[in-house]
């Protein structure tokens, strides 16, 4: 054996490649570099179906179709021919038609091609190449020759010349079936690897040259001339003469496999043909193997010679018999009759063994042929004689062959399968139980469990909390159960093996582990099969046995599947709470599995996504291997889905085998179910980086159909892949569209249930087995019954999911004829000698190009998610399919953090609109207040300017919107449902902020109209006091001597005394506030006249309002509900009276403050003030909603009057300060010194110029404060992350009247806590100073440098005019930042006739000094006072921000929490426990634990006055009236509170009890959570992290 070893190259020995090899352009691939993986990329340059061009386009082409299973790969189309069109001009003579030609011998033989690409091929690939050339009939390569040329004329020993590989191991994964005869004539169906198959190899040989083709007449042997296959490459077809460069030497195989049909079958058993290519002679050691191993050699002899007679008479030795195909047809060397007797009887043989090839009907040839090998195959001694392939590895090594299988790592790797060695065929089901006790009836309870969890079918008359606790109870049993399990010993090598380092050989253990477990259970089923036949025969007698053996038949199936769902469940229960807190340790490489699984998936091995045998996910797992695979790829790479679903035995997973060279099981003698996926990657820019493609148990399974939750369990499959799909493949074996029925109500209702979610998957349907070529043309009609068959569809499943109005073009964007595929049948001929069709291949091929274009062009609405956000997806569609829950908005936490990112961008348009709203707004106020014009015409330009700015923003804001949807941003598609309420948003925004920018600018001019008439009385007066002043100043400088202080101030005053004394104007008229209040209030409450009289009489109006308003039993019209099924009620009459005050307090409040924001404006009375606060009291009445009672219309009428008695006063004080303050005697008053020190300035000639100045400079800064959120967390932005803060902030205080506060009075409770920290924020320090005084000084700041850069630009431009014209022109350069104070301009235009130059001079030098004063001034401010007189309030505007909505639901009272203004429906995250809000059993007197998410799914009803006091069964709330239809109530029957209103339960459910007077609810401990518990809820729930906070 030494010799023989040193005489056999290594398989991994490096040997430059050969040059044919280098040819070809596989250089860098030789050898075995080439992998599977590599050829599963996906990219745009793979899928050019061009002719190859250059030679090292050929392989190429050949594994592209190869592997797609074309049985055309090998014909090389290289050479390109001449076409006819060519040649027509070379054309010379017509002798050229009939000049003899020799054999063209240009271009590639296809076995060489074959060689060349074995040999760089790894054993996956191998393997993946022996399956699909057996698929397609083509013969295999057995011994793989080394690819190294060696002299022909060099005669060598039996163990010399070139070697060669026993490809075994790229054998091992083919399965045959096939069905030999039987004498008794019953048929038993053998399914088995074909190398264990245990059957007669007759082998093929040629001696020297021969010119009869051997493969010819094999093809003809095999497949019956009139049905001939090219099994064998033979010289009559493409570039089969072209001589070959390194395949002399192989030895192909194929077999014959009978039907069990004797008139088509041309052999009873199965055979072996294996046919060595080259001459016998050239390579013996090859021809001594095949004579060891084979029952039969046939050789082919042209020559009979000494040489050919001695090495002839070494092969008789061998235990093969010898055939003679001697050819005497040929004309010279022809071998004679002597030559044969004499050869046959020195090799002892019969002449039976000898077959001559004469003039004789080829027909008859092959009958010959076929009746020696039917001889062969029948002979008696076959358990001698016959080996299988996997025996003949063995002899292959002592014939200097080595065998691939050999080989050290596929050795090694070998080592996983005793794991078997334990394993009784006759008892798998307890090989199961105590190898992978973690899977089997603890994952099956577990499943049960939680589906319970979710829908709560079995609860009987247990509440749900109780029922849920008891659930929880039972899942904490099985996992202890779990837990005081151990890992078998088996498992632990298997986990030791995966998680080793340097796992190179860890996808061949896999396989290896694989193929055995696939042969095991076929062996088991097909006894137990054969066991079920029997049984059937005396179905009647034998029901017991027959449901026996068919459980016996689910539980026995047994495969690699089933040790990696245990690896699964050990990681699950790992990691679960439940074992975090019990800190046990399964194995100590528990956490690498999540890792090692994702490597198995990159490198193409399918992960299970959906256990079949128990219908559930194990979500912890598929989690952690995808966030495995993102971490190794990129969280960032993007994964497109592809999805088949379809009837049972369809071809779903042959078409994607197929279609991307994948590995699904096909036919592996179990009874397979669930789902799998598998990725492949994309190496060119098509959108994304990889492809997930998901293969999906038969749909409507005979095996299911007795279950009686079978449509059930496909519902859930087929919502669930195609809810994950971004391409969904609807397989359809048929034409006829009735029986499409079943399988296409499943898709419609699944697909529009991913249309309700804003996920719009596209959808292709695939029909095969139509063969016509016209199929798709004479379809057309019945393409269009589809398309009716499918609106009808969509409309039926549209009621069912309560949906109006939808087609199924509605649901998918669906193009009859580019979305419906029609494809032959996979096989050509008859099983079990069927090849592949070709036409299949052509189909599939075409169609995979089609699914790929649709990447490249990006024509997909539907994108490419990212690795964590498919997974997010995958975990809350799942979560909703458990729940059985289909329409659902934001419980996917990947929508909720898509919409979160819109509602972010639509939050940052808003500020952006209110912002500029703000500042125009001052602008145009200032603009008002400066002007001295036609009034009227400014405020139509306003109007017109501020309508001109809104419609240019509202379209730029539109804009925005649009490129975001059209940007491709992360998961924006899943917001396309709601585009349309953001747009209508934006646009009711923009009305609204115009709505009010012009009602502000008719505000500015009624004020200043108002003012106009006091004005006018002040201009006068100004002017008489002015020329008095200028007069006694003539008179004074007049005199003879010169005045002291004291002289003049005695002048002055008596001059002062004298003008106001002779002055003439009507003080400002003070009206009868009481009595127009009162009289506008009769009018408006006409209907209730005699209220308002009896309550006037008791007390006269300006005395009302006093106190606080007291609600009595009048004042509301009760209208408790009273639950007929669930017996939930609320307590008394009088908690209404008590929840009645506590609503009619925040309305008494609200309308107070709006009252002390109109009293403290500097206006004068209006009766429109009164006009609005009644309109505002009404509204807000209207608005009150609550379930219990109704506001009576003697509440409307007393609490109107007790309001307007209460703003009388105020109104009084209002109009008094403006009467003060605006008195034309008054203001001068006010001004007399700073009219007497002009006066004295001007006399003494002091330069009056700089004090006008000073005056100036300090009159025009009235700031307008403004405070500019700082706010990373955006709780003052977005809804949810405010209601987080706020519950936030309820917990660190955790007092029951601050809970009992945001459940009865939220919006006030709100506006406090945003009071609260806008004087936070704006007290908060920073480099020594508030927030607040920075803000303050730097608007400050902005105006005076305004105003300095104005007067500067006049001294240094030499302004020429007088004082007046200065002052008009500064005017007009700031009229719309601030408001000049008229009184102080009126005196520093006194004496306005001076050099405008100079006074602008005297002016500059002022403005630092008095700015400096100012912000000196700023520091000391009172932050919260200042907060106090701003006239827009901050918090008021942060809550308009915030509550888009203020609607409750109709039950719980929460509020609706959507993000924009405009929306179709009302919806909120969280609804609270019923009892917090004061409902009580009518039974037991005692506050209830019920949410209304359960009871609007479960079987309770409930009557109120909405409903007339009937019946309504929850599950039709929104059939009461327009008001309920507008609320969604995600309908859960397991839904229980929140873990955050569990806790506030749970602590103050005394206190609760207490308030409401009732009996405290049944609550148990578990509603005692743990913060941090609490906080992962509402982080899940509101899609934010307060980790932080």
């Amino acid at each position: 054996m030494a010799s023989v070893s040193s005489t056999v190259n290594s398989w991994s020995e490096n040997l430059n490649p050969p040059q044919l090899v280098r040819d070809l352009g596989l250089q860098d691939h030789y050898p075995h570099k080439l992998s599977l993986t590599s050829m599963r990329e996906v990219s745009w340059g793979k899928l050019d179906d061009n002719k190859p061009t250059r030679p090292e386009d050929i392989p190429w082409r050949f594994l592209q179709r190869i592997l797609s299973a074309n049985s055309l790969a090998r014909n090389p189309e290289w050479p390109p021919a001449q076409s006819l069109e060519d040649k027509k001009d070379d054309v010379e003579d017509f002798n050229d038609f009939f000049e003899v030609k020799g054999p063209e011998t240009s271009g590639i033989n296809p076995l060489d091609i074959i060689a060349a690409i074995f040999l760089c091929a790894d054993h996956s690939l191998q393997q993946e190449l022996m399956l699909k050339m057996s698929l397609c009939q083509l013969a295999l390569p057995f011994l793989l020759p080394e690819g190294h040329s060696y002299p022909r004329d060099k005669v060598r020993g039996p163990m010399e010349g070139p070697g060669a590989t026993l490809l075994l191991w790229a054998m091992r994964p083919i399965v045959k079936m096939w069905c030999p005869q039987s004498p008794t004539g019953s048929s038993r169906v053998v399914e088995m690897p074909i190398v264990t198959a245990t059957v007669p190899t007759v082998s093929f040989l040629r001696l020297g040259r021969c010119t009869v083709s051997k493969s010819k007449l094999l093809n003809l042997t095999l497949s019956q001339t009139k049905l001939q296959q090219n099994i064998f490459l033979h010289s009559g077809m493409e570039c089969g003469n072209v001589p070959r460069r390194i395949s002399d030497g192989m030895a192909e195989i194929s077999w014959y496999l009978p039907s069990g049909k004797s008139n088509t079958d041309i052999f009873p058993e199965a055979a072996a043909f294996i046919n060595l290519r080259g001459d016998a002679e050239t390579y013996q050691r090859h021809t001594r193997f095949l004579a060891k191993v084979s029952a039969a050699l046939f050789i082919f002899i042209d020559v009979i010679g000494e040489k050919e007679r001695e090495f002839l008479t070494s092969l008789a030795q061998s235990p093969a018999k010898l055939f003679l195909i001697v050819n005497t047809n040929i004309s010279q060397q022809h071998i004679t009759p002597g030559q044969v007797k004499k050869l046959f009887k020195d090799l002892k043989l019969q002449p039976q063994q000898c077959i001559v090839r004469t003039n004789v009907n080829k027909t008859k040839f092959v009958e010959k042929l076929c009746f020696q090998v039917k001889q062969v195959i029948l002979m008696s001694d076959r358990d001698q004689s016959f080996l299988s392939l996997e025996q003949m590895g063995d002899s292959a090594r002592e014939s200097g062959i080595q065998v691939d299988e050999h080989q050290p790592e596929i050795q090694r790797a070998k080592d996983l399968t005793k794991i078997l060695g334990s394993l009784n065929p006759a008892d798998i089901i307890g090989y199961k139980k105590r190898v992978l006790p973690f899977h089997g009836e603890p994952w099956q309870g577990l499943t049960k469990v939680e589906k319970e969890k979710s829908r709560m079918k079995l609860r009987g008359d247990r509440t749900t909390e109780k029922y849920n606790q008891e659930l929880d109870q039972d899942k904490n049993r099985i996992r202890d159960a779990q837990l005081t399990q151990s890992l078998s010993v088996e498992m632990k090598i298997f986990i030791d093996h995966l998680t080793c380092p340097g796992g190179d050989d860890r996808a061949i253990s896999l396989q290896w582990l694989k193929l055995m477990l696939d042969s095991k259970s076929r062996e088991i089923m097909a006894g137990l099969r054969r066991d079920y036949k029997e049984l059937s025969k005396h179905s009647k007698q034998k029901v017991k046995e027959l449901k026996d053996v068919d459980q016996k038949m689910t539980d026995s199936s047994l495969g690699l599947e089933h040790f990696m769902r245990e690896l699964g469940q050990v990681y699950e229960l790992s990691v679960t709470q439940h074992n975090i807190k019990q800190q046990t340790q399964i194995h100590p490489h528990v956490l690498q599995l999540p890792g090692v699984a994702a490597e198995l998936l990159l490198d193409g091995f399918p992960l299970e996504l959906i256990d079949g045998d128990v219908s559930n996910v194990p979500v912890s797992w598929i989690t952690a291997v995808l966030e495995a695979v993102a971490e190794k790829v990129g969280r960032a790479s993007r994964v497109f889905v592809l999805t088949v679903i379809g009837v049972q035995s369809t071809g779903k997973s042959t078409l994607l085998n197929t279609m991307f060279c994948l590995r699904f099981a096909v036919s592996s003698g179990r009874c397979t179910r669930g789902a799998y996926m598998q990725l492949m990657k994309v190496t060119e820019e098509l959108g994304c980086d990889f492809i997930l493609v998901i293969d999906t148990e038969g749909l409507r399974a005979p095996e299911l159909a007795t279950l009686t939750d079978s449509y059930e369990h496909d519902n859930e499959l087929a919502t669930f892949v195609v809810g994950l799909s971004n391409i969904t493949l609807v397989n359809i074996g048929m034409e006829n569209i009735a029986e499409m029925k079943d399988i296409l109500q499943i898709v419609v209702h699944s697909l529009l249930r991913m249309k309700l979610t804003g996920k719009r998957p596209k959808c292709i349907f695939i029909h095969q087995n139509v063969g016509d070529v016209s199929a798709h043309d004479h379809n057309l009609r019945g393409r269009q019954k589809l398309l009716e068959q499918l609106d009808k569809m969509t409309e039926a499943a549209a009621k069912l999911e309560k949906v109006d109005g939808v087609t199924f073009r509605d649901v998918m964007d669906y193009d009859a004829d580019k979305d419906n595929w029609y494809i032959p049948g996979l096989w050509q001929g008859t099983p079990p000698m069927a090849a592949v069709n070709t036409g299949y291949t052509e189909h599939v091929f075409q169609l995979k190009k089609s699914l790929i274009q649709c990447l490249l062009k990006g024509k997909l609405e539907q994108g490419a998610f990212t690795i964590p956000d498919f997974t997010k997806w995958m975990t809350g569609l799942w979560e909703q399919v458990k729940h059985e829950n289909f329409i659902f908005s934001f419980q996917n936490s990947l929508v909720a953090e898509a919409y979160n990112q819109l509602s972010v961008k639509y939050k940052d348009w808003e500020w952006e609109l209110h912002k500029f709203i703000h500042y125009w707004g001052n602008k145009a106020e200032n603009t008002v207040n400066n002007a001295s014009g036609d009034l009227n015409l400014l405020l139509q330009t306003l109007e017109r300017e501020i309508r001109m700015e809104i419609n240019k923003r509202e379209g730029e804001t539109l804009d925005k919107l649009k490129a975001l949807f059209e940007s491709g941003a992360d998961n924006v598609q899943l917001m396309e449902k709601y585009r349309e309420e953001f747009k209508l948003s934006i646009s009711s925004l923009c009305r609204r902020l115009q709505d009010v920018s012009i009602h502000r600018c008719k505000d500015a001019v009624n004020r200043c109209v108002g003012l106009q008439e006091v004005d006018d009385s002040w201009n006068k007066c100004h002017k008489k006091i002015e020329q008095q002043v200028k007069e006694l100043l003539l008179k004074c400088k007049g005199a003879n001597q010169v005045l002291g202080d004291e002289e003049l101030q005695t002048a002055f005053g008596k001059m002062w005394q004298h003008t106001l004394s002779q002055l003439d104007y009507q003080p400002c008229r003070e009206r009868n506030i009481e009595l127009e209040i009162e009289n506008l209030l009769r009018e408006n409450t006409a209907t209730q006249g005699r209220v308002i009289n009896e309550m006037l009489k008791r007390k006269s109006l300006c005395k009302q309002g006093t106190q606080c308003f007291q609600i009595e039993g009048k004042h509301i019209n009760t209208t408790w509900m009273r639950r007929a099924k669930t017996t939930i009620g609320i307590s008394s009459h009088q908690s209404d009276v008590i929840q009645a005050a506590m609503i009619t307090q925040s309305l008494e409040d609200q309308c107070h403050q709006w009252i002390s924001d109109i009293t403290k404006m500097d206006m004068d009375y209006d009766n429109r003030y009164c006009i609005d606060l009644l309109n505002i009291i009404e509204e807000k009445i209207n608005n009150i909603s609550h379930p219990n009672f109704t506001m009576s219309e003697e509440f409307r009428a007393e609490f109107k009057l007790h309001l307007c008695g209460f703003a009388v006063q105020r109104f009084q004080e209002m109009q008094t300060r403006f009467i003060k303050k605006h008195d034309p005697r008054q203001r001068l008053e006010n001004m007399k010194g700073q009219y007497f020190d002009l006066f004295m300035d001007i006399y003494t000639e002091q330069d009056a110029n700089q004090r006008q100045a000073e005056r100036f400079a300090m009159s025009f800064l009235n700031i307008m404060d403004d405070m500019k959120q700082n706010d990373p967390e955006r709780k003052y932005s977005l809804r949810n992350n405010f209601t987080v803060a706020l519950l936030v902030h309820l917990k660190q205080r955790d007092t029951f009247d601050d809970y009992y506060r945001y459940i009865t009075d939220l919006e006030n409770l709100a506006k406090d806590w945003l009071h609260h920290q806008v004087i936070e924020h704006c007290k908060t320090q920073r480099d020594g100073e508030s927030t607040f005084t920075r803000l303050a000084k730097g608007i400050l700041t902005q105006i005076t440098g305004k105003a300095k850069e104005i007067v500067e630009d006049a001294v240094m431009q030499n302004f020429a005019g007088n004082v007046q014209s200065f002052l008009d022109m500064f005017v007009e350069k700031l009229k719309t930042r601030i408001s000049m104070p008229k009184d102080e301009m009126k005196l520093v235009m006194f004496h306005s006739d001076g050099d405008g130059k100079k006074w602008a001079e005297a002016v500059l030098s002022s403005i630092e000094d008095v700015e400096q004063r100012l912000l000196s001034e700023v520091t000391g401010w009172d932050v919260q006072a200042k907060i106090e007189e701003l006239s827009i309030k901050p918090r008021d505007e942060l809550f308009k921000g915030l509550f888009n909505c203020t609607k409750k639901c109709p039950f719980c009272g929460v509020f609706c929490d959507s993000e924009t203004p405009v929306h179709s429906q009302h919806s909120c995250k969280q609804h609270r426990p019923e009892g917090l809000s004061r409902y009580r059993s009518m039974k037991s007197k005692r506050l209830v634990t019920d949410v209304c998410t359960a009871l609007v799914a479960g079987n309770g009803s409930f009557r109120n006055d909405d409903n007339n006091w009937e019946l309504k069964p929850y599950k039709d709330y929104q059939t009461v009236n327009d008001y309920y239809k507008s609320w969604t109530i995600q309908q859960e029957i397991s839904a229980q509170a929140a873990s955050y209103w569990k806790n506030v339960f749970y602590t103050f459910n005394e206190q609760f009890a207490e308030k409401y007077g009732v009996k405290p609810a049944e609550i148990d401990e578990g509603w005692d959570i743990d913060w941090y518990v609490v906080r992962g809820d509402l982080n899940k729930t509101y899609n934010t992290n307060i980790q932080s906070w």
